[in-house]
């Protein structure tokens, strides 16, 4: 992964888990925007640029880790993420 240091990948895992606990219920579902502000709570360093390159490195997949899901995929021109408990 190409995001240039490890604690903004600790960032995505706080928020990550974060919206996973918060959304029980069909998981939280938003794009690479919307993530970087849910992130805010935890850090101002993580950038939306920063997101955009995760989405990236995992279109299409499936990133499974500490108990959640996350999923990254095109809904037209946004790239969007879906977290959930797994």
């Amino acid at each position: 992964m190409k995001i240039n240091n490890d604690n903004k990948f600790e960032i995505i895992m706080k928020t990550a888990k974060e919206l996973a606990n918060d959304y029980t219920k069909g998981g939280w579902t938003g794009d690479s925007n919307e993530f970087t502000f849910a992130s805010s709570s935890f850090s101002e360093n993580l950038t939306n640029k920063d997101i955009e390159i995760l989405c990236d490195e995992f279109m299409n997949k499936h990133l499974y880790t500490e108990g959640i899901e996350l999923y990254f995929y095109r809904e037209g021109r946004s790239k969007m993420i879906k977290i959930e408990k797994s």
